[in-house]
């Protein structure tokens, strides 16, 4: 039988594919492409816009017609996430020497608060490590214009505003965004571009890596299939292979969720984020096992960093908009519950 919270969840995700389903047959379409920036298609073209720059040294923005842009939308709160937007913001500035005069670099500020107050940010700015226009939408009419839901990312156009890449914060967003700017501005052709996405593989390995990836890769098979007993043996064997691998500790965590044994699955994530404090999988499974054990108070912080992952997990998203909603935050939750259907609609489509 399932508990209470668990056919809460379940209704939850039902009423959401309903929804999904009803977007990709129905008018309800229009409607859901205006609510998010999730659904601009590549090459739309987005709306111009002026903001005042913090500081009260005039306007900038994304002009009618111009250069190739790079816009970063932001916050500083929760903390976690002044340190991400900090250190893209570091890498705007970075890039923005590179290509000079050839592309236009903003980051938009649409927190809460005023963005002086933060001393990391004024001390990078006055360190000259950031030195791209820093925009001032703390009304966020911006960022609801745009849709924004992730923060921070950035955005790129080409010169006529046509959207061309939407790219959350990664480890190694510095190559992803000159390598979309080099191609946009004509320095490479698609071939190159395309071979800059693919990650060089080393194939000489070594048997113990060879037995271990083996497991590893047997483990999702089974985990897949539901064999949940099977998938578990093989993460454990993996792990005994090569002890303070990443992959099979988060693996046989996400095992254990589906077992729902939350308290071994939420000591398996904490392990596997002693190997890699930011791994997005383990981050992901240790918010949605606590949420699941009814630790809201402690799920909240790391579900909120799981939530600007590259592609966050549909339960990451689905707790926080239920967690939200028992706070009372309403319009909050309304927002997660459209990401949530977002992520649906592309996995249907």
């Amino acid at each position: 039988m399932h508990s209470q919270k668990e056919r809460h969840f379940i209704k939850r995700l039902l009423i959401l594919s309903i929804w999904a389903g009803l977007l990709l047959n129905g008018p309800l379409r229009v409607q859901a492409d205006q609510a998010s920036l999730l659904h601009y298609k590549l090459n739309a073209r987005l709306p111009s816009f002026k903001l005042n720059k913090t500081g009260g040294t005039g306007q900038y923005g994304l002009s009618a017609d111009g250069r190739p842009a790079v816009i970063m939308f932001f916050s500083t709160r929760p903390p976690f996430r002044a340190v991400r937007s900090i250190k893209l913001a570091e890498v705007l500035s970075h890039l923005s020497k590179k290509f000079q005069r050839r592309v236009d670099f903003m980051a938009v500020y649409s927190g809460r608060g005023d963005i002086r107050n933060n001393k990391q940010f004024n001390d990078y700015r006055t360190k000259g490590l950031i030195n791209i226009p820093i925009l001032d939408d703390r009304n966020q009419e911006i960022y609801r214009r745009y849709g924004v839901f992730m923060l921070p990312m950035a955005l790129i156009t080409d010169q006529h505003n046509r959207l061309q890449a939407i790219i959350p914060y990664t480890a190694n967003i510095e190559r992803v965004i000159g390598n979309n700017l080099r191609f946009i501005l004509g320095d490479w052709d698609l071939k190159r571009f395309k071979k800059s996405l693919t990650a060089h593989v080393n194939h000489e390995k070594s048997k113990k890596e060879k037995a271990y990836i083996r497991r590893i890769n047997y483990g999702r098979v089974m985990l897949d299939r539901g064999i949940y007993s099977a998938a578990l043996r093989e993460f454990n064997t993996a792990a005994q292979i090569m002890p303070k691998s990443i992959e099979a500790t988060i693996g046989r965590g996400q095992v254990l969720v589906k077992m729902k044994k939350w308290r071994q699955a939420i000591k398996a994530f904490k392990k596997a984020l002693k190997f890699n404090k930011n791994a997005d999988n383990a981050l992901s499974g240790l918010g949605f096992s606590l949420y699941r054990l009814g630790d809201t108070k402690q799920a909240l912080p790391i579900l909120e960093n799981a939530l600007i992952c590259p592609s966050p997990d549909i339960e990451v998203v689905l707790a926080l908009a239920d967690i939200y909603e028992q706070k009372g935050n309403l319009p909050k939750a309304l927002r997660l519950n459209k990401l949530a259907i977002s992520i649906l609609w592309k996995k249907l489509e």
